[in-house]
């Protein structure tokens, strides 16, 4: 085969590759021979001929006096010029496709050659036999480019998520779910490791779908982990961020009435990881926060010097200085390791409260700046631990930080009481105590031993003979201000048999219970037989 021959059949298998595309197609060709590009069909000189011999090899966009867009695409194979194809189209294509253009045609000529000039007759009629086959591959090896090209761009788009510097008012996840309903056209969701949404944007519901329950995101988790791929569920994708296995948070990308395509899993995908390495980081930091606050509170409510304070706490950017206060808060089941920790943390900082938190056994302990929080802390930190079963004390405000250990006295004083009182899940604060403030939940001081005997001691020692439960009965009437619906309905009891317990309660007492004196001092004498540990009775000296 002649330079001539060679060089058509390279020519004529990039313009038959490229004529399979769709956005363009083959105008004119030229042919390289001894150097010079020549058009394939003989005809009058033409201005284009000029411009293609004047790009030296290089692809570029020719002159076009009518409208559209005219392109030199050159073929070359073994470093050595076949010749040109001049492709047009009616819209300029973007890069990828560009890209697509250049890729098809290098690998057809490439292809080509590797049929040698010295085949014979039955080899050139095998390589035809298997041409069809080489279409399909070009095809299929142009949509991996094209792939390829669109994965790249949703890359450089998601990274530039992780470098960017953040408003005040936005968030990481904020961004990422912005940028990502963007690339894909679809509402986007991100969640907590709770199932609470963090973050959306598109178009969509402010509830979208129902919160995951646990057992539905453990099954999530399971189906993630063992495909690697977006989960489907009910109108949406869902793909997990995990930290070994541990759930970190989820993002959710919603359906729509169009299909889902492969860019946009990629994309999903891709945002997760993102959302990983945020979370990861975070975590790292909480963590390593938290080893290093937990000594500094726990000598904070021991007792500590000011200035060694001032400097430590300083360091790990909290202001000790101004109003300080000790919150406390244990719930069940016990919980050993950090999780109400890091749930109360979560909290503080969703209710801009400033605050080092620590953990003594089961126990969570916080030293917080500012006024003393109320009932949305507890309120928040049961939402995000899903368990309204928890108690909490808060201790007195203290200006000075020699005092933060009267405030951790007084936060396990309100905590004690808390779980001793009808109500036992929910906040005390120290400050709203009333009378419990000068009951000693001990019940060690003689002279409370003494005030309790006297006035309930009769009736202790008939429950303790009789079997009854008359102590409790009072205590509950008392607390229900003499309502007998409401004792009744509280004791589980009939109203009849309410009735009956009072009338044994006053023989056995020979108290007046109409009398308001009696009545008070019955009353306080109950609320410290409720405190008294375990059940055990006072005893006097």
């Amino acid at each position: 085969m002649t330079d001539r021959r060679a060089a058509e059949e390279f020519l004529n298998t990039a313009a038959q590759a490229v004529s399979e595309l769709s956005f363009c197609e083959v105008k004119d060709r030229y042919l390289a021979v001894d150097g010079r590009l020549n058009p394939v069909l003989a005809r009058a000189a033409i201005p284009q001929d000029y411009d293609v011999r004047r790009l030296n090899g290089k692809d570029a966009v020719l002159p076009c006096a009518a409208p559209g867009w005219r392109y030199a695409l050159f073929t070359v194979s073994e470093g050595k010029l076949n010749g040109c194809l001049v492709l047009s189209a009616t819209d300029p294509p973007d890069g990828p496709k560009l890209t697509q253009l250049r890729t098809i045609a290098g690998i057809a000529a490439t292809t080509r050659a590797t049929v040698s000039p010295g085949e014979s007759r039955d080899d050139a009629m095998g390589q035809a036999t298997h041409s069809a086959d080489l279409d399909r591959y070009l095809l299929s090896l142009s949509a991996r480019v094209l792939e390829l090209e669109e994965h790249d761009r949703i890359r450089h788009v998601l990274d530039q998520v992780a470098t960017r510097n953040l408003e005040q008012s936005d968030t990481r996840e904020r961004l990422l779910a912005v940028v990502l309903s963007r690339l894909t056209g679809r509402p986007i969701y991100i969640e907590d490791a709770f199932g609470k949404i963090s973050a959306e944007a598109g178009i969509g519901s402010t509830f979208p779908y129902p919160r995951p329950t646990a057992a539905a995101r453990s099954r999530t988790a399971q189906l993630w982990m063992s495909s690697g791929s977006p989960v489907r569920e009910p109108r949406r994708l869902v793909a997990l961020a995990l930290s070994h296995s541990e759930v970190l948070g989820a993002v959710c990308m919603l359906e729509t009435e169009l299909p889902i395509t492969a860019a946009n899993v990629f994309a999903l995908k891709y945002a997760t990881r993102l959302l990983e390495a945020e979370l990861s980081h975070r975590r790292a930091l909480a963590l390593l926060e938290l080893r290093l606050g937990r000594d500094l509170v726990d000598e904070l409510v021991s007792g500590m010097e000011p200035t060694n304070a001032g400097v430590r706490t300083a360091a790990l950017g909290y202001d000790i200085r101004g109003p300080q206060h000790v919150v406390v808060a244990v719930w069940e089941p016990p919980r050993t390791d950090d999780t109400v920790v890091v749930a109360l943390r979560r909290t503080l900082v969703e209710l801009h409260s400033s605050a080092l938190v620590s953990r003594r056994s089961e126990m969570a302990i916080a030293v917080v700046q500012g006024d003393p929080l109320g009932a949305e802390v507890y309120s928040v930190l049961a939402k995000t631990l899903r368990s309204a079963t928890g108690s909490m004390g808060v201790g007195g405000p203290c200006l000075d930080v020699g005092h933060i250990p009267r405030s951790f006295s007084e936060a396990l004083h309100a905590l004690r009481i808390r779980s001793a009182s009808i109500d036992c899940y929910g906040v005390t604060r120290f400050d709203q105590l009333g009378i419990y403030r000068i009951l000693d939940t001990a019940g060690s001081e003689p002279g409370l031993g003494g005030y309790v005997d006297e006035w309930l001691g009769t009736l202790q020692r008939s429950d303790d003979s009789r079997g009854s439960d008359l102590v409790q009965t009072l205590a509950q009437y008392l607390d229900h201000g003499g309502n007998y619906d409401s004792t009744a309905e509280s004791l589980a009891i009939h109203r009849s048999t309410l009735r009956y317990r009072l009338n044994s309660i006053r023989r056995v007492t020979g108290f007046d219970l109409a009398d308001p004196e009696t009545r008070l001092n019955l009353h306080v004498a109950t609320r410290a037989w409720r405190l008294r540990p375990h059940g055990a009775p006072f005893h006097t000296p």
